[in-house]
């Protein structure tokens, strides 16, 4: 199959560009072999090399989910393709149904088609296998340059950290009786948790329990995959329940995520410790005008907290 002709997308860092969300695969990679196969089967082309500089094209030749690797196909200069590979870390950047998709080439290596030794500057038009590791980590952004951050509208009471217009959702993957697609309306959030709603019928989990792939989605452009711990649950109205969870086993790239959104969702910003011999939890949230700062503390037994 001719390779697809969509035009090469910038490689950028991740870490450092705002817009971009990460998704990490389960212990079988299946939530990333969709996306490798789509990439191979269409033969999208591929930018290979570090970011911000312009590296060699590829496409994606195979996808192999049980010895964990993928095979790339780059034709022409090979002193080019050992170039692009010698990156730390090296990418591999395309655009795929509308959205730019990045991943990093870890252990990559390459050699020259049909032959068992290494590159080193073939003549132009030869074919070069580049085998890397099934990627940890798939980064995703729309086609615009950076993501769209909703401004936040304030706190709707006192001691909540206001949230975005459309306010983010929780999905709970994998691990525990929870696990479902149903999106979950998140009530509170700070860089080290969040308090989600259950709704009538969704048997809350006890404090202290481990929740494994939760999915906590900010906005269109970004999804952050993660672990939790139940911290604290209370019960609501009509047999619903507050969720209160800390996250645990973040990403950095995934904090950065979300730091940012949280910077750019409004003007206060949630802080969560620990207090009391008694175990209960103060969320203490500071918000700044021009003017005044207000610094509200509520304990455990006035509201269920934003867990920390």
């Amino acid at each position: 199959m001719g390779a697809v002709h969509v035009p090469l997308v910038d490689i950028e860092d991740p870490f450092e560009s705002v817009g971009w969300r990460v998704s990490r695969p389960d212990d079988e990679g299946t939530l990333h072999a969709e996306v490798l196969r789509e990439l191979c089967d269409r033969a999208v082309a591929l930018h290979v090399g570090a970011a911000g500089t312009r590296g060699v094209t590829a496409t994606l030749e195979f996808v192999d989910l049980l010895q964990n690797q993928i095979v790339l196909v780059s034709s022409g200069d090979g002193i080019a393709v050992a170039r692009a590979l010698q990156a730390r870390p090296a990418w591999a950047a395309a655009l795929l149904r509308g959205l730019r998709v990045q991943f990093a080439l870890a252990a990559a290596s390459a050699a020259r088609e049909g032959a068992g030794r290494g590159i080193g500057g073939g003549p132009a038009g030869e074919r070069f296998l580049i085998q890397a590791r099934w990627p940890r980590e798939i980064y995703r952004t729309s086609r615009r340059q950076a993501a769209r951050l909703v401004a936040g509208r304030g706190s709707s009471s006192p001691g909540r950290a206001p949230l975005a217009p459309q306010p983010p959702v929780l999905r709970f993957c994998g691990g525990h009786h929870l696990v479902s697609t149903r999106n979950l309306r998140v009530l509170d959030i700070s860089e080290l948790g969040c308090a989600v709603m259950l709704p009538a019928g969704m048997v809350p989990p006890a404090p202290g329990s481990a929740l494994s792939r939760v999915e906590l989605e900010l906005d269109d452009a970004q999804l952050i995959v993660t672990d939790a711990r139940v911290q604290h649950v209370a019960a609501l109205g009509r047999s619903a329940h507050r969720l209160g969870c800390r996250f645990e086993n973040l990403s950095g790239a995934g904090r950065l995520a979300l730091r940012r959104w949280l910077a750019a969702a409004g003007p206060a910003a949630a802080a969560v410790s620990a207090s009391g011999a008694d175990g209960a939890t103060t969320i203490t949230t500071t918000t700044t005008t021009t003017t005044t700062t207000t610094t509200t503390t509520i304990t455990a037994s006035e509201r269920a907290p934003v867990a920390g």
